[in-house]
């Protein structure tokens, strides 16, 4: 039995240390004033930017496209009667992509992880921004920095 309470004890601060607070900073990102549970912030593998956004995108005519199929996944945006499409086979490899179309900022981002694209105004506080890729993950979602 007393073994048992020293083994035990030592498990027991071993679980605590292992407990600790989290980092404050991840990744080059202070944490400290997260608005989400930052003990769910993960690094993803790669740095800050490892996976360079798409600042000043190009685009082709859709009938002088010819590295798509019928089939392939594409995500569109509409602003003011004007369209574009962005296909996931390229936002795979960027995530982010920041455009606009005339006066209006927005972001499009995809997450190869769980396959989501979404489209955000990109203006923060009536200001626009440019988004990154942060390097970290909140459960299995890119995290994006501005």
């Amino acid at each position: 039995m007393r073994l048992f309470r020293r083994n035990g004890l030592l498990y027991t601060c071993l679980l605590l240390l292992s407990f600790q607070a989290y980092p404050l900073s991840l990744n080059g990102f202070e944490l400290s004033e997260a608005t989400i549970d930052s003990s769910e912030i993960l690094h993803g593998g790669p740095p800050r930017d490892g996976i360079p956004s798409i600042d000043q995108p190009k685009f082709i005519p859709a009938s002088k496209v010819d590295y798509l199929q019928k089939d392939d996944i594409v995500i569109g945006v509409e602003v003011n009667g004007l369209a574009r499409a962005y296909p996931t086979s390229i936002l795979v490899w960027h995530e982010i992509v920041n455009d606009r179309i005339k006066n209006t900022p927005f972001t499009v981002t995809y997450c190869p992880l769980c396959g989501t694209g979404m489209v955000f105004d990109a203006r923060v506080g009536g200001k626009a921004k440019t988004f990154g890729v942060s390097g970290l993950l909140y459960r299995s979602d890119v995290l994006m920095y501005d």
